[in-house]
């Protein structure tokens, strides 16, 4: 047996109506604007005023007591009370509903709150019409009580509508939501603050156009893009404003080379094939229309990019663009130079200056970890050959200028004790359950460091890099467990390699229970100082600094300042003489 089926809406669903919209005064703004929008209006006006039985000791901006706003318009008016409740139908015509789908449920961003309708609609034959007004309360969205309809002769004269609703939130925050929804409204839209004095002027809100400030716009489709350079926006700002109504809609943002970052924003105009999430429009429906204008939107952007001087496209950018038939200046064949990484992500190297890489240049394409990449700095800075090395680019890949600079794919570092060369992996290491004065590694006779190169042409090579500093053991380890090697004849001062291991060891906790980040850094400093004291110097010279560097830090304010202090310490029993006082100056 076959049967038919059609859809329809159950009478039920009227009883939640109350939850279409969340009610807020952006709800509300952005639906009664829109309506008097369509409804022809040449402006409208906002008033907010205290009830009338208010007592006179609550001020206006506490919100302990409901104040009244009326959003009021010289537009066509209401012919039928009726279409104010019947959901999903309205008066519109039919070419208005084609351009903006307008679903006819607007209305019940206001079925929460109590609220009154005044309207006079326009007469044909410009006769003045009768007014009339209801009042309606969240019983009468739901469908549980009639409304009375009465004549009102207060109706907007000589036509219009007038739409009052409680709120309890505070003067500024109706003021904040009214100029937000009227920012980019194509309507002007007065404000009246009568909470104070009846007799207050009205302002005209604040108006800018969305696309106010592009560089670059073009029509598409009933839609206007607006292409902007280095617009300072945030994480899902609005990109498209619909009549005033602002929402995201995921329009592309490209990034270039060491240049500015693109955006674009679109204003509707006539788009009916633009579909919004109904009723409350607050996001689009993903269709192929969209995927359509996300992709002319970055082709917008790609044609602002071609009349930049200097638009330093990724390769895929300035690939899509000429398959788009839009020629784009390539980015200038310049690279940022490498500098090594820190243990510490809170610290860096201030970016270099772009340069020529050169032909000898050599591309980093490798990521080695804080202490080898120290110790590659170094080493390469002694050598000179530091300022051929340039940061790797993903973003420049496809290009025949950095597709033809020669890759740096690895680092390895060798030790030589007496002629035998070892991997650093390899080198004979102190014993971990030795104490830690004996915790010292032998000092090589040499080190060197290599480079694993890949030419253009996809041949291979090493270049090799003395050194006279590396480190032994796991990265990220801690202080006690760093094993420095050092040649036996660097002349690496112990400031030197207390700064290398700080540049590549020190990383911070962030625990709850952590020192702060200065005591850290200031515990780390004299343990790494102390280590390569006993490494450089001796265990005697360490001790000394140690304990100078402690007393330094922890008893020189108890000295007087015109007394000598001698202290001898023969553990466990500490001495102290003080000098005789310096005699005063004549």
């Amino acid at each position: 047996m076959t049967r038919t089926i059609r859809a329809r809406i159950h009478e039920t669903a009227v009883k939640r109506v109350t939850r279409i919209y969340a009610a807020t005064l952006a709800d509300i703004f952005a639906e009664t604007l829109q309506n008097s929008r369509r409804a022809g209006a040449a402006r409208v006006r906002i008033t907010v005023s205290a009830p009338a039985a208010r007592p006179d000791d609550i001020a206006a901006t506490t919100g302990e007591t409901p104040l009244t706003v009326t959003v009021s318009d010289d537009g066509a008016g209401i012919a039928d009370p009726a279409v104010l409740l019947s959901f999903g139908q309205n008066g519109w015509d039919d070419a208005l509903v084609r351009r903006e789908d307008a679903a006819g449920f607007g209305f019940a961003s206001l079925a929460r709150r109590n609220c009154t309708v005044s309207s006079r609609p326009r007469s044909p034959d410009g006769e003045v019409s009768p007014g009339w007004q209801v009042e309606l309360e969240p019983a009468h969205f739901l469908g549980d009580a009639d409304a009375d309809v009465h004549a009102d002769d207060e109706a907007p004269y000589p036509w219009g509508t007038a739409i009052s609703f409680e709120a309890t939130e505070t003067i500024a925050a109706i003021r904040n939501a009214a100029e937000t929804a009227a920012r980019h409204y194509p309507l002007p839209v007065m404000f009246e603050d009568r909470t104070q004095d009846a007799a207050a002027a009205s302002e005209q809100l604040p108006r800018q156009a969305f696309l106010d400030g592009a560089v670059h716009a073009e029509p598409w489709r009933g839609l206007v893009f607006g292409v902007f350079k280095s617009r300072h926006d945030g994480y899902r700002d609005p990109d498209l404003n619909f009549f005033g109504l602002t929402l995201t809609v995921g329009l592309p943002t490209v990034e270039t080379v060491h240049g500015a970052t693109w955006s674009v924003l679109a204003d509707v105009d006539d788009c009916p094939e633009l579909e919004l999430v109904l009723p409350a429009r607050k996001e689009a429906v993903e269709n192929a229309f969209l995927t359509e204008m996300r992709e002319a939107a970055r082709l917008a952007v790609y044609r602002a990019m071609a009349a930049d001087p200097s638009p330093r496209p990724v390769f895929e950018d300035w690939s899509r663009a000429r398959e788009a038939g839009i020629d784009i200046a390539p980015p200038p064949a310049v690279l940022r130079p490498w500098r090594p990484g820190f243990a510490d992500c809170n610290d860096w190297y201030e970016a270099g200056k772009l340069s020529d890489a050169g032909r000898d240049g050599l591309v980093m394409d490798c990521d080695p970890e804080p202490p080898d990449a120290q110790a590659l700095w170094r080493a390469a800075e002694r050598d000179g050959i530091a300022s051929r090395l340039f940061e790797a680019d993903r973003r420049l890949e496809g290009y025949d200028w950095y597709d033809g600079v020669d890759r740096a794919t690895a680092v390895s570092i060798l030790a030589s004790g007496d002629g035998e060369w070892l991997w650093i992996d390899d080198w004979p290491l102190p014993e971990r359950a030795a104490s830690r004065a004996d915790r010292l590694p032998s000092r090589p006779a040499a080190i060197r460091i290599e480079l694993s190169v890949r030419t253009a042409a996809g041949r291979c090579r090493t270049i090799g890099i003395p050194a006279d500093v590396a480190f032994a053991g796991e990265a990220w380890s801690h202080i006690d467990d760093t094993l420095p090697l050092v040649t036996r004849d660097s002349a690496l001062q112990p400031h030197e390699l207390a700064a290398l291991l700080r540049a590549g060891f020190f990383s911070p906790s962030d625990d709850v229970e952590a020192d702060s980040w200065e005591t850290q850094k200031e515990r780390f400093d004299e343990q790494a100082l102390h280590l390569a004291t006993r490494l450089l110097l001796s265990d005697d010279e360490a001790c000394r600094q140690s304990i100078a560097e402690a007393v330094r830090r922890e008893l020189v304010w108890y000295a007087p300042r015109d007394r000598t202090v001698d202290i001898r310490i023969r553990r466990p029993d500490v001495t102290v003489t003080l000098g005789a006082a310096a005699e005063a100056a004549p």
